[in-house]
């Protein structure tokens, strides 16, 4: 456990709890003390009487001076605090032990201490005082967040070395800690939420907001293991998960109406198949997730924290467009006014990064900063907004000084009410109209969209390493779409879903982002991908007027597979043409270059002539047109689908896809064209992820 800087209590260590860089710095000036020692003492040796008595040989004498200098010294790397005397408030903040030069605390959770595996401390800076080991007892403690009024703190924190990371409020009056969470392992994060209540409970009730790392879910997303949001009253109960998603959400802040803003993993495969960082609102209880800034701002956001100021208050964030180890960027805000309308850089710097911005009561910022190619430990200073200036304020060499928070009262947010029933297994999915978007005069014709079909990501550690594309899901069912555009339906809850319009010709011709729906909820949109600061005109949808219809948790829609249902199409309709030395994608291998002509075709070799292109991501957006045969979720992409059908099915909303080459089917008459049926099982095979064996999921070699 390493020693802070001050001097009280747990402070006063072994030399040996100082990290390894600072010991290899005190053992050098200790060894030069000793030589310069030995040489100031040796003259004196051969003219004082008193040595020549050899009470003592000199290197007993090196000895006990070079010892004493090394007390001294490391007593002073122990003791001697930064000053802290230009604090504008008490500040609370976490220190990491540096592990050396360039020390980077790299995590698979950006802006988390997640997965640092080195020892953590909440230190309170007072002006006037020295710093102050808060739960000194504890083996680590990290992560803190004020309480409104200003007067204790939540924290994460491990009693022992081997205990779980569970969740603590401390008074900061009397110093009492009480445990909170306790069945739940490896809580971190915490933060306040504002107040909640429902119609039968008395009277509202204060919450908490966390973050936990769930090992039993994987995300193919990231290769990690998935990350939530969760939440639990005071005393630790109705212990519930706020976030569902199939990637790694990560920690977030509360805005002053009462929503968590947050940042999630994403990808909008196959338009722009890298992963980002998208910043993220959810209702405190879990309901109506929305994507809070859509395309706005840098590939990675994340870390938000709000500068209030009523309607004119700002949600500042870092960015990044390329993800650095710990998550350290730039600065960037909008104004929670108009956020899709105030987006601004407010960093530039080629030398810095910032991490774990908070707002102080005087509207500046709390921020850490480290050297872009790191060098040397994270250290808290201030930004003016205004001058667009970081000032140092607090710098420990030996520690990385991140998550500061000031220790002064602020503004309650809006309390939020709730109707989930954590018991319920569906709730209830709606839209006004689909054709409500944001495409303009280039979107869908009204009455083209036949149909909506539901998925849910595959988030099985087991499932979700194997199965084949890279981006796993199932289809759970098939709803009508009404004339007006409009549809209702009941939907698994908790699980990540979703949603693709299928058009008259049976090809997706978009689909939604991941969401969630909490139990006995009602969760609706206005449109697909609409405009969000309009609102739609008052009308009565169709949907309405019929009994929405019902998708178990338990169901599965039964799609084509690549094995059972597109490989005999291929066998009888394209073998003769795509074998060596003919026509490419060569759909089966040659025996030999000198004597042309397939062998023993087999459907695991197709699949993976066809499907390989797409199976790292970068090589949708990269690769050239006649490379990307299958595009698993997007037929109207896949230049397979355009061959049978001799045109090009992308959209206008596509990006440059529309403009792509494609090879229509050959115009022979020996070569028969694919039946009607045929054509219709390639295009749902891809759109519903381009699965090679529902029985058996295949990984392409």
């Amino acid at each position: 456990m390493p020693i802070c800087c001050n001097q009280e209590g747990p402070a006063v260590k072994s030399l040996f709890t100082l990290s390894p860089f600072t010991m290899v710095n005190a053992l050098f000036v200790n060894w030069v003390s000793f030589v310069m020692i030995s040489g100031w003492v040796r003259p004196i040796w051969k003219r004082q009487h008193i040595f020549q008595t050899r009470v003592l040989p000199l290197p007993c004498w090196s000895l006990i001076s070079g010892v004493a200098v090394f007390v001294i010294t490391a007593g002073q790397l122990r003791a001697t605090p930064p000053s802290v005397d230009n604090l504008p408030c008490p500040i609370v903040l976490t220190q990491v032990a540096v592990e050396g030069s360039g020390d980077l605390l790299a995590t698979p959770y950006p802006g988390t201490l997640v997965g640092v595996n080195r020892p953590c401390l909440l230190v309170l800076l007072q002006p006037g005082r020295e710093p102050e080991i808060l739960v000194p007892s504890f083996f680590a403690t990290a992560e803190a967040d004020v309480f409104f009024d200003g007067k204790k703190l939540l924290l994460a924190g491990k009693p022992e070395a081997n205990a779980p990371w569970n969740i603590y409020e401390l008074d900061l009056e009397t110093r009492t800690l009480r445990q909170i969470t306790r069945e739940a392992r490896d809580c971190r994060s915490p933060s306040y939420q504002s107040t909640q209540y429902i119609l039968d409970a008395p009277l509202p009730w204060f919450q908490i907001t966390l973050f936990r790392v769930l090992s039993e879910e994987a995300s193919a997303l990231t290769g990690t293991a998935v990350s939530s949001l969760f939440s639990c009253r005071m005393d630790g109960s109705h212990f519930r998960r706020l976030t569902v998603s199939h990637a790694p959400d990560l920690p977030g802040t509360l805005l002053p109406d009462g929503r968590i803003v947050f940042a999630s993993f994403r990808s909008s495969y196959p338009h722009d198949p890298q992963v980002r960082l998208d910043l993220l609102a959810v209702n405190t209880d879990g309901t109506d997730p929305a994507n809070f800034l859509p395309g706005i701002g840098a590939r990675y956001k994340l870390m938000p924290t709000v500068i209030p100021h009523g309607l004119l208050g700002k949600l500042v964030f870092i960015e990044s467009d390329e993800l650095t180890p710990d998550g350290a960027g730039q600065i960037a805000c909008v104004d929670l006014r108009r956020p899709l309308r105030t987006y601004q850089r407010l960093t530039e710097d080629r030398a810095w990064v910032y991490h774990s911005p908070c707002a102080l009561p005087d509207g500046r910022l709390l921020v850490s900063r480290r050297p872009r190619t790191g060098g040397s430990s994270f250290a808290l200073g201030i930004f003016d907004l205004e001058a667009r200036a970081w000032t140092p304020l607090f710098d420990d060499p030996r520690y990385h000084e991140l998550l500061a928070k000031p220790v002064a009262p602020r503004l309650l947010p809006d309390g939020r009410s709730s109707g989930v029933d954590d018991n319920a297994s569906c709730g209830t999915l709606y839209c006004l109209s689909v054709y409500d978007n944001d495409l303009g005069d280039q979107g869908f014709p009204k009455g083209s969209i036949k149909k909506l079909r539901v998925l849910q990501a595959i988030t099985d550690p087991k499932t979700a390493a194997n199965r084949q594309p890279r981006f796993p899901f199932g289809v759970l069912g098939e709803i009508p779409i009404y004339p007006d555009g409009s549809f209702q339906v009941e939907v698994p809850s908790d699980v990540p879903l979703a949603l693709q319009l299928i058009d008259e010709q049976g090809i997706n011709v978009r689909t939604s982002g991941w969401f969630w729906v909490k139990g006995g909820v009602h969760q609706g949109c206005i449109g697909c991908h609409e405009d969000p600061e309009r609102v739609p005109f008052n009308r009565m949808a169709d949907a309405l007027w019929e009994d929405r219809p019902r998708i178990e948790p338990s169901a599965s829609l039964t799609v084509p597979d690549f094995v059972h249902d597109v490989w005999p199409i291929i066998q009888r309709s394209c073998l003769n043409c795509h074998t060596p030395p003919r026509t490419r994608p060569w759909l089966a291998p040659s025996a030999d270059p000198a004597h042309p002509g397939p062998v023993s075709a087999s459907p695991a070799f197709s699949y993976a002539q066809l499907v390989r292109s797409a199976d790292t991501p970068s090589s949708v957006e990269a690769a050239d047109a006649a490379l990307v045969y299958v595009v698993p979720g997007a037929a109207r992409l896949s230049s397979l689908v355009w061959h049978v059908m001799s045109k090009n099915l992308a959209k206008p909303w596509d990006g440059e896809w529309p403009s792509r080459p494609y090879k229509p089917w050959p115009n022979d008459p020996e070569v028969q064209p694919l039946s009607q049926k045929d054509v219709q099982i390639m295009i749902e095979w891809i759109d519903t992820g381009a699965l090679y064996d529902r029985q058996h999921p295949f990984a392409i070699q």
